[in-house]
């Protein structure tokens, strides 16, 4: 490496001299993309030592309204092309404790068809925790969540504020550990720690999402992509992005890693104006248009109330999330058992369909027949049995 510690002292002196003007060039112009342009210059000539580096980072924090919190120099060290990017892993063990007790918070042994026949997990053990820093996504959340504030002070018509389980006052039944505080005690401690408070005027919230490894490094660099919606949550109400207060539900979307790793992301949200509906069939052209076309800005769907499962949060603009935390966990198994069972006559060939069935030990239980099993045929049930 020409500019390198090794190289010679004269090229090492022209590579300062070079990045010092950029820096200081860019700093005097207060523009955001040259100042971006010069701390990226000065990272390939080595030239991160400088004074002017780190006020050319102060100065752009402040250009573009970036938390106090925020390390740049990480994010310039360690960009993804031309995004300004960090994935920080998160070390302290109050931090993690506070994960911990909220995905425990937030469990509930609540089984879902799209469980496709796997148990509820006892509990969902942390593994690791990891901030991100997307300079272009936080920007553009923070935008789109003024442009919703504006919006609400202007009408505040079928505005109604929501209260979910990742930030609900009550502590729960869970035990008290490390770190006994409350959802929105845990809410307001990360939310603080990581930008600001939490927007209650706009709904602003925590909130789940399950992914896999490949997907969670993606959406970290590149945001969400309505367009690819759908391929794991489903389209109950219309193609946009799904999230829940409850990790269990999450976790029905992750995809274990060979070794059994999955992920969870924990995102900032602007709900807004939320259009709340209870109905077990959905309308999903509906909910779209609410959105899309109307002055809605999410979907509330409430298959907690209309089925005792969970409550699902949609928004069909990506700029309403931003990629906070990444989760890795793995599932603690609850004790199973298993039954075999005969695909009923009624059952359609080819589809996934869920019957009702009734185990040996007298419970009567949900399962999906899977798919390829024909009336007749036999398949095999996995299940938490009676203590």
């Amino acid at each position: 490496n020409l500019l390198g510690p090794n190289a010679p002292s004269v090229v090492r002196n022209a590579a300062m001299q070079q990045a010092r003007g950029q820096l200081r060039s860019a700093i005097d112009a207060g523009d955001a993309k040259r100042l971006k342009g010069a701390l990226v210059a000065a990272k390939r000539l080595n030239a991160t030592e400088l004074s002017e580096f780190e006020e050319a980072i102060l100065k752009y924090k402040e250009v573009r309204k970036l938390p106090l919190g925020w390390d740049v120099s990480q994010m310039v060290l360690h960009r993804e092309g031309a995004r300004m990017v960090a994935k920080l892993k998160l070390d302290d063990p109050m931090v993690f404790a506070r994960f911990q007790r909220l995905l425990d918070l937030t469990h509930r042994k609540v089984y879902t068809r799209d469980r496709l026949g796997q148990p509820v997990p006892e509990r969902l053990q942390l593994l690791t925790v990891s901030a991100v820093t997307n300079d272009e996504s936080w920007g553009n959340y923070v935008a789109r969540r003024e442009a919703i504030r504006q919006e609400l002070n202007s009408d505040i018509k079928d505005f109604q504020r929501f209260e979910v389980d990742t930030q609900a006052q009550v502590s729960g039944d869970t035990a008290l550990d490390a770190c006994g505080d409350s959802a929105e005690v845990i809410a307001g401690i990360l939310a603080e720690d990581f930008a600001s408070p939490l927007m209650a005027e706009v709904n602003e919230v925590f909130l789940y999402h399950g992914t896999s490894a490949a997907a969670a490094e993606a959406i970290k660099t590149h945001d969400f992509r309505i367009n690819l919606a759908g391929t794991n949550a489903g389209t109950l109400y219309g193609r946009g992005i799904y999230l829940a207060e409850n990790g269990t539900k999450s976790d029905e979307y992750t995809t274990p890693m060979a070794d059994g790793v999955r992920h969870l992301l924990v995102c900032r949200v602007v709900l807004g104006r939320v259009y709340y509906t209870d109905t077990k069939e959905t309308d999903p052209r509906a909910c779209e248009d609410a959105c899309l076309k109307g002055k809605f800005n999410s979907v509330l769907g409430d298959r907690k109330k209309c089925r005792g499962t969970f409550r699902e949060f949609i928004v069909f603009d990506e700029e309403q999330v931003y990629t906070n935390y990444i989760l890795t966990y793995k599932r603690v198994a609850t004790k199973s058992a298993f039954c075999d069972v005969t695909c009923p006559e009624t059952a359609t060939p080819g589809t996934a369909r869920v019957i009702e069935v009734h185990t040996p030990d007298g419970l009567a239980i949900q399962a999906q027949v899977p798919v390829g099993i024909r009336p007749g045929q036999s398949f095999r049930v996995q299940y938490t049995p009676q203590d």
